[in-house]
């Protein structure tokens, strides 16, 4: 149980860490003023329609607390289901009670998590469906993932779990891309240098 406690503590250092760092005191602000003024090598008003505007306002409006909530939202949700892939992965190779109890909670807190972070990007973006392609395969993977994270939930349960397996892992596989598109859409283009 101590070398399985100690597994946790340490993958959640390391995966937690650079969260700490990765946001600096820079001022998102100007950027989005920046980017509302430049829009593919043409002009446009930071006033544009919603089918015009950039990714980077793909914002409500509105400023309220309920509009910022999304990105406070994501970071639960991603962290349980990746590691009860990690887990399910690890139960593979060494099948005990106690990592499938670890992640029956993970896929139960993962699935909750998910579908808080969906609702609150749809308040994030109001009912706008425009944007580009970053931002329509952000809000539909997102969508996607919060209602594959609830079917995850009662095939968790089978005693057959293949199933179970194939769509956690194809949920993190999604999850990694939904980062990207989300810092995408936070950042910038080409956020990470790649």
């Amino acid at each position: 149980m101590k070398a399985f406690l100690g597994l946790v503590i340490a993958f959640s250092v390391l995966t937690g860490a650079p969260a700490l760092w990765a946001h600096g005191d820079e001022n998102h602000a100007d950027a989005k003023v920046e980017t509302a003024i430049v829009h593919d090598a043409g002009m446009t008003s930071p006033n544009a329609p919603d089918a015009e505007r950039p990714a980077s306002q793909h914002e409500t409006s509105d400023r309220s607390v309920w509009t910022s909530l999304h990105p406070a939202t994501v970071h639960f949700p991603i962290a349980f289901l990746l590691a009860a892939a990690l887990i399910e992965a690890i139960g593979i190779a060494r099948p005990s009670s106690r990592s499938a109890a670890t992640v029956t909670v993970l896929i139960w807190g993962g699935a909750a998590g998910a579908v808080v972070a969906a609702i609150f990007g749809w308040i994030h973006t109001g009912l706008w469906l425009g944007g580009d392609a970053t931002m329509q395969w952000h809000r539909w993977t997102g969508t996607a993932l919060a209602i594959a994270a609830i079917l995850a939930v009662p095939l968790e349960r089978r005693t057959n779990r293949w199933p179970f397996r194939c769509l956690l892992f194809l949920i993190a596989a999604a999850l990694l891309a939904q980062g990207y598109w989300g810092g995408e859409l936070a950042h910038g283009p080409n956020h990470l240098g790649l």
